[in-house]
């Protein structure tokens, strides 16, 4: 049985304005102009009258034979539509899985860049750490060379000084000075006891001349050990003290007071409240000319006379990860600056091509920016 639901190509779950839409497309395809017939058109419309009138299930054939005794033709022209919706249902079944193919390979690809700019973000991060090594370890091996050749210098210099001094100082010399010194006392040593073994007997005889007194002074006096020799030999100062106050007043006057320089204002942004049109503005430190536009979340975009498209972020915002082509260069208050050196949002082409433009998950709409870029252009040569 061929119902009014199967001619139309519907159903009863199926809602008026579908139920409509059906009825224009077959109506459209059955027109004569495009290779139908009136008889068909006829049946199509009748179909739709009692499908809105709720009367889709009940059976067309029959119901078209009554009306119109020529129901051969009739059924000829309901199989053609039969064909015609078991054709439609076909394209229409391998549509929707193309679809549902084309929106698995879209959320793969979605994904795959997704980790992609992930790992992207994660290598430039490692690659400013990798730079930033290098350069601590530049500066530690400079600083370990400077040392280096200041002590060696000192070294040399105080080599130099001592070769200068007389050799006494050593302390190998000290040594054999102190073991001759010793060899050379007990040489007169026991020439003395030699002496006064020989002289002994004259002694003797010449005491036996001579008062008592003077026998025991005379006596003593060959056995008592000399007077200690002073020494005479001279003492070499390490550093003339003539040289060292010289040297001491240089390095007074060498010494010069600086005073460090006061660090420069950085420009700060001037925050608006308007967040739909480019706008031109002047930085207060240095009266250099800038176009911006603010974003509903309070971030700015922002290009001076520099070229460079630069991205304030609003940090009293959600923190979220950020795109690999934003490299951070600065703090403006709550804001946190970054560079956008490339990527979207980094171009005059983007930016005049478009409605507006989607940076860090923040959309910055282009009204006004030819306009904005021509007068900034303007200042820029006029400041210069």
């Amino acid at each position: 049985m061929t119902s009014f639901h199967d001619i139309l190509g519907t159903n009863a779950s199926m809602s008026r304005d579908d139920i409509k839409k059906r009825y224009k497309m077959l109506s459209n395809r059955s027109h004569p102009d495009k290779g139908g017939s009136k008889a068909l058109m006829q049946m199509v419309r009748q179909a739709y009258e009692q499908v809105m009138k709720g009367n889709g299930e009940r059976e067309a054939v029959r119901t078209i034979v009554k009306k119109d005794p020529s129901g051969e033709k009739y059924r000829e022209q309901l199989k053609a539509l039969e064909k015609i919706h078991e054709d439609l249902r076909f394209a229409f079944d391998e549509n929707q899985s193309r679809l549902k193919k084309t929106e698995a390979e879209l959320n793969h690809l979605r994904n795959t860049q997704s980790q992609s700019s992930v790992d992207d973000y994660e290598l430039t991060q490692l690659r400013r750490e990798n730079l930033r090594l290098k350069r601590e370890l530049k500066e530690t091996q400079l600083d370990l060379a400077a040392a280096t050749r200041s002590k060696s210098t000192d070294v040399r210099a105080r080599d130099y000084g001592s070769s200068d001094r007389n050799d006494t100082n050593s302390p190998t010399f000290t040594a054999a000075t102190g073991a001759f010194q010793q060899v050379k006392n007990a040489g007169v040593e026991h020439k003395r006891k030699f002496m006064v073994m020989l002289l002994l007997p004259a002694l003797i005889i010449a005491a036996m001349l001579l008062p008592a007194g003077e026998h025991i002074s005379t006596i003593l006096s060959f056995f008592d050990k000399p007077a200690a020799e002073e020494n005479t030999r001279p003492v070499i100062m390490d550093v003339n003290p003539i040289d060292q106050a010289q040297r001491e007043a240089q390095e007074r006057e060498s010494v010069v007071m600086s005073i460090p320089e006061k660090p420069k204002a950085l420009p700060m942004l001037k925050l608006v409240r308007n967040h739909s049109r480019w706008h031109v503005d002047y930085f207060a430190e240095n009266q250099m000319p800038y176009i911006a536009i603010r974003s509903e979340g309070g971030s700015y975009v922002v290009r001076s006379c520099d070229g460079i498209f630069k991205y304030y972020l609003n940090q009293n915002q959600r923190s979220r990860r950020l795109p690999a082509n934003l490299i951070y260069e600065r703090k403006d208050r709550h804001f946190a600056v970054y560079k956008m050196p490339y990527g979207n949002g980094s171009t005059l082409e983007q930016w005049s091509g478009s409605k507006s433009l989607l940076i860090n998950d923040e959309y910055f709409p282009n009204a006004g920016f030819d306009m904005a870029y021509y007068e900034l252009i303007n200042a820029c040569q006029v400041t210069r």
